[in-house]
């Protein structure tokens, strides 16, 4: 594991974020619920109640703490474990990027 927290790109903060997901099935949306374990400036740890297997995109809806901006971001599952998902942030526009590195340089503070 040491190993592994040496390679990431961004540091990761402990959080528990209820989270909202949209994704394709089949040609379907499907929407439902997770939480975020863990979030960083690229991307956060998502604990879904299904499996969604690495490569699918997703849209996270949810709120930071310390913010009362609801986010809508799309992101992209990188890794799997059981029903814990590495996701990386994709397209996010400018005021979303922000106010998640606000959120995470808030997070550091609080060590």
């Amino acid at each position: 594991m040491g190993d592994q927290r040496a390679r990431r790109r961004w540091e990761r903060h402990d959080v528990r974020i209820p989270i909202n997901v949209s994704t394709g099935v089949n040609g379907q949306t499907v929407r439902f619920g997770g939480e975020a374990c863990d979030i960083s400036i690229g991307g956060l740890r998502l604990f879904l109640t299904r499996e969604v297997q690495p490569g699918a995109s997703l849209i996270m809806e949810f709120l930071l703490p310390y913010s009362s901006t609801p986010l809508a971001v799309h992101g992209v599952v990188r890794n799997r474990s059981g029903f814990t998902h590495g996701i990386e942030f994709t397209h996010t526009t400018s005021e979303q990027q922000q106010l998640i590195e606000r959120t995470c340089k808030v997070f550091t503070l609080l060590k």
